[in-house]
């Protein structure tokens, strides 16, 4: 009997979890990167003084920890297991699974950059902070974000030459994405209202669903390769 799409992607979620508790040392690692990158930020801000420089130090730390942590998962990528999943499921199942996973990675890592952010700098900039508006631009950043660097690093991995393709074609993808969040959260920090940042949030959910989208359609031309 046909396995439904559905039931692929949940199966290949499971896969990508178990393998994630086998390799704790990688996530831990990743925590571990960013506890030194906002140590850095401390010793070289100290105090924020205003909730602009918050929002926009908040987005840089989470965006190098989502590079690191790709650039992680390519390393644990072997060609023998691709192959086998090759013969298993559909490329569409694949790519889906491979984005939620890293969606949800990268969202874990930016709330606990956020609760460092509180704990290192406080939150004394933060009087007027829509706390709503922080969480759903967040959330929808790291979606964004582990979206388009799955598919980036799909592709990397097909050339052989991971890390570096990574690197190049990431940052130009991102940075669309990018200037929307910190946008985005620098409102949320005014305290503006929801329909007064309505444009950059409509404007977050399209280029995620862009996202998904563009990788839904493509992968399946590199998976043949």
């Amino acid at each position: 009997m046909a396995v439904s799409l559905f039931t692929e992607i949940r199966l290949l979620l499971g896969k990508e979890w178990k393998s994630e508790f086998r390799r704790r040392d990688h996530f831990a690692a990743l925590v571990i990167y960013l506890l030194s990158t906002l140590f850095i930020c401390y010793l070289s801000f100290e105090k924020i003084a205003d909730g602009q420089t918050w929002g926009a130090l908040l987005w840089v730390t989470g965006l190098f920890t989502s590079f690191n942590a790709m650039h992680k998962a390519l390393d644990s990528a072997q060609q023998p297991q691709l192959l086998h999943l090759y013969t298993l499921a559909r490329p569409s199942a694949v790519i889906v699974s491979r984005c939620i996973y890293h969606a949800l990675q990268i969202a874990i890592l930016n709330v606990c950059s956020l609760f460092l952010f509180l704990l290192f700098f406080g939150d004394a900039v933060l009087a007027k902070m829509d706390w709503g508006q922080l969480i759903t631009g967040l959330l929808l950043g790291s979606t964004g974000l582990g979206i388009t660097l799955t598919f980036v690093a799909s592709l990397a991995q097909k050339t052989g030459n991971g890390v570096g393709l990574m690197a190049i074609l990431g940052f130009p993808l991102v940075i669309p994405l990018l200037i929307t969040i910190v946008k985005f959260t620098r409102l949320a920090i005014e305290g503006v209202t929801w329909a007064s940042n309505g444009y950059q949030l409509m404007l977050l959910a399209v280029l995620n669903v862009l996202a998904i989208v563009l990788a839904y359609l493509l992968f399946p031309y590199l998976w043949r390769e």
